[in-house]
């Protein structure tokens, strides 16, 4: 006789009190989770549907069971399940102990459906467990997700490949995936799932589909409790901005969740520099608008009281006087107390310390709180430990630059004494080298030796390269190829070798050098350049160049290099021709403004210069002055071309705050003739307007100018026709002055970090002529967006004239150009 015992998913739910009703209650609270339900549930269905099962038969009281099997099992081992039973062959049979054993193998997760066939023979039974398998996820999907990775998206689920399906742990998933969104500010993301058979009963794909929507915006960003601060100025200090105007550019506006701490943490700094160290800011709370497309975040802060500064004192080890103690740190007496003063304060006495083999000395800044004066009385407790010795010094991350690259940058070396002075130096000339995004210096103590001090230099290389190719053809022009190649560290060995030629119908350059800052492993530095050059670019004649130079280097102190060099150039120049409308060739060179003679021949100039360095990064400077001297000679050696040339520069970078950099140059430069009777060539006179120099006005368009007879004539008669005053403007040809003076100032923030992309807005004012004068100043101001490439900074600027050409009359000028300006 054979009878069926059945339990399958349905009755295990009324078995623990879940009834079907207020299943479906509970998965109406949110759509996207009702959504999950029915797909998966769906999918259930149509795998535990069976025909009705009939009624259980009875077995005779006392039988014995004689031997359990289990069928269906595909995945799960037979004596994984065996074990899991409370029937056993040759126990009393128990309908007890079936019904326990189905709930039992339930619990495990791994079953869609499970029958318990009993069939007697006399006082004994067989039991047979027929077993319907979940199937496996094979497959994990995400569509629509263009934001998000997919890898960070499975991650988030908790979800893996190769696991049993279950339907709980997908509509966890869904939830989970709806907040990971929401925190990320996309409160329109909506997520679907379903999950397809890929083969019957054994295996299925999990497709989930994101419709990402709009990431909402920072509408508003409101303060309470704020009295001693203003809004404006918490805002300024949070990285948490409002929309704005210009939010699709720069990302401002922008809600992210991770964030907040930061803001937390920022706007209590701000406090705590001001004197308000036991002011409380709250973690934002966030409310989101109707339509879901933005948000407002409240803060709360509890100002407290401003403290000024009391008695200041050292304690502990004093290795020096207190008053040169003193002299070290900033933190006044009667001022307010700065919680970044402090901070500095600390770091200087521990380097102080640094410099004596102290590298793990302990400054702790022990204060007391005087209410009634409101008050911080401070004593620095000074720990000096034990000296120690610098051990193994080791670069890592350096693929392609040679570790003697990095190494003669070092001003500590493997055996010395600590020194933190010597340390931070290092550190610093590693970084101003240009050639890694990322340099630190990781320390580490032997077990057995707490004296020594490993170093490892870990750097994270940036691309030094830059590629150009570029063909056209222009009007003026005809057709025009050009190609360059820049590399600052050549075969890694911290070479700059740079590559280029321009060729056109009207122009032709070709430039070739190379400098090793290190020649032979000395401090000399060697670098040559050999060129040709045909037009110069100017519009009242031809000129062509060729020419080479020699230069040397040396450090004379730690941030201060001479160098003396050695050039010989010879200048060509001929007059333009033109054909007249009755096709005669006609010279459009005025040879009365431009004494072609008096310019061409050979020039041999020997240049003296001295430099001060300390950016932080030659090529990408946020910190550091940049300061140049030079005069140069020409004449004094050979050639008949006799003119002498100075020139100054400075620049300077400072960091604001954040990544905002503020970048400023400033350049003068005079040349002059040797023999007072003869005027320097007209050449080599200066000129302003382009990329490099006044961003608001076309290339060489700002400087002295003079009146061409000539031209005059030719724009008062036929075919021009033009009035006096007219054909005078056309006529006045830039010349250029003995003289130029120029400064440049601009303010450069991220716009996508991540891209390194930046804008920038900039100032520019300056002139060119043989006596500077206040009323012959040009200026201009201007927007632009750089961005650091793989091929190198491309820049892209706009510039607004305040005083136009008179001639070309541009209202702007748009340049686009590779390199920094400055």
């Amino acid at each position: 006789m054979k009878t069926w015992l059945r339990m399958d998913l349905c009755l295990l739910l009324v078995v623990f009190g879940i009834s079907t009703a207020s299943a479906q209650t509970a998965s109406s609270k949110k759509s996207t989770a009702k959504t999950t339900k029915k797909s998966v549930a769906a999918s259930t269905r149509s795998k535990t549907q069976k025909a009705p099962r009939p009624a259980p038969a009875v077995v005779p009281k006392g039988a014995l069971i004689r031997h359990i099997e289990v069928t269906g099992n595909r995945k799960l081992e037979k004596d994984a399940i065996l074990v899991r039973l409370t029937s056993k062959a040759g126990e009393p049979y128990s309908a007890e102990n079936v019904r326990e054993d189905v709930l039992s193998l339930f619990r495990l997760g791994y079953f869609n459906d499970i029958q318990v066939e009993r069939q007697t023979s006399g006082n004994q039974v067989d039991l047979t467990y027929r077993v319907l398998e979940k199937p496996s996820v094979l497959e994990i999907v995400f569509e629509g997700n263009s934001e998000v990775k997919a890898e960070e998206l499975l991650e988030t689920s908790g979800l893996k490949a190769y696991e049993i399906l279950n339907q709980t742990k997908v509509r966890e998933a869904v939830e989970k995936l709806q907040k990971f969104y929401e925190d990320k500010g996309y409160f329109l993301a909506k997520i679907d799932v379903r999950v397809e058979d890929l083969k019957k009963d054994e295996s299925v794909k999990i497709v989930f589909n994101v419709r990402e929507g709009e990431k909402v915006k920072v509408k508003k960003i409101l303060f309470i409790g704020n009295k001693k601060m203003s809004d404006s100025f918490l805002k300024s200090r949070m990285f948490t901005q409002e929309e704005g105007f210009f939010s699709g550019l720069s990302g401002s506006g922008a809600y992210k969740q991770e964030a907040f701490e930061r803001d937390v943490v920022a706007l209590r700094f701000a406090y705590f520099n001001q004197g308000y160290i036991q002011a409380k800011v709250d973690r934002p709370q966030v409310s989101v608008t109707p339509d879901k497309k933005g948000i407002y975040l409240t803060i709360r802060v509890e100002e407290g009281s401003q403290y000024f500064v009391g008695e200041v004192d050292f304690a502990g080890d004093l290795l020096f006087p207190k008053a040169e103690l003193f002299e070290t740190v900033r933190i006044d007496e009667n001022g307010v107390f700065a919680y970044d003063v402090l901070q500095r304060d600390l770091s200087e006495l521990q380097a102080k310390y640094g410099d004596l083999g102290y590298a793990y000395t302990n400054v702790i800044p022990r204060w007391q709180f005087n209410e009634a004066e409101k008050k911080v009385n401070l004593v620095f407790e000074i720990d000096k430990g034990n000296k120690v010795y610098f051990g193994r010094i080791d670069m890592t991350g350096n693929t392609k630059t040679r570790d003697k690259v990095i190494r003669r940058e070092l001003k500590i070396r493997e055996g010395e004494l600590y020194n933190e002075t010597r340390r931070r130096q290092s550190l610093e000339n590693v970084q101003r080298l240009g050639f890694f995004d990322d340099v630190n210096f990781k320390s580490s103590t032997p077990p057995n030796h707490l004296d020594v001090m490993n170093l490892e230099i870990v750097v994270k290389e940036r691309n030094t390269g830059q590629v150009q190719v570029s063909a056209g053809y222009g009007t003026s022009t005809g057709f025009t190829f050009g190609g360059s190649v820049q590399q600052t560290n050549f075969l890694g060995k911290g070479q700059n070798l740079g590559v280029s030629l321009n060729i056109a119908d009207e122009y032709q350059v070709y430039d070739l050098s190379f400098t090793d800052p290190y020649f032979n492993d000395t401090e000399w530095s060697l670098g040559f350049r050999v060129f040709q050059s045909s037009n110069s670019g100017r519009l009242d004649y031809d000129e062509k160049r060729t020419g080479a130079s020699v230069s040397l280097g040396h450090p004379v102190t730690e941030n201060t290099r001479a160098y003396l060099s050695y050039g010989y150039t010879a200048t060509r120049l001929s007059p333009i021709w033109v054909k007249d409308s009755a096709g005669n060739w006609t010279m459009l060179t005025d040879l009365d403004v431009f004494p072609l003679s008096t310019a061409s021949g050979d020039s041999s100039t020997i240049t003296g210069s001295l430099e001060y360095d300390t950016r932080n990064d030659r090529f990408r400077p946020s910190k550091g002055i940049f300061a140049r001297a030079s005069a140069a000679n020409t004449g004094l050696i050979g050639g008949n071309l006799k003119y002498y040339r100075t020139s100054a520069d400075l620049r300077f970078f400072r960091n604001i705050f954040w990544d905002v950099v503020w970048r400023n140059s400033m350049s003068w430069a005079k040349i002059g003739s040797v023999d007072n009777d003869q005027d320097p060539p007209f050449n080599e006179l200066y000129l302003l307007g382009g990329p490099y120099s006044l961003r608001g006005y076309r290339y060489g368009r700002v400087g002295k100018r003079v009146l061409s007879n000539k031209l005059y004539a030719q724009y008062s008669g036929a075919p021009y026709n033009y009035g006096p005053a007219e054909a005078r403007e056309r006529a006045m040809r830039f010349f250029g002055g003995q003289q130029q003076l120029q400064y440049q100032t601009e303010l450069q923030f991220p716009l996508i970090k991540e891209a390194e992309m930046y804008g920038v807005v900039f100032y520019d004012i300056g002139q060119a002529e043989d006596n500077l004068s206040e009323s012959q100043f040009y200026s201009d101001w201007g927007l632009g967006l750089r961005w650091f490439s793989p091929i190198g900074p491309l820049r892209f600027e706009w510039g607004f004239p305040f005083k136009r050409d008179t001639i070309y009359h541009d209202s702007s000028v748009f340049e686009f150009s590779i390199g920094t300006p400055f």
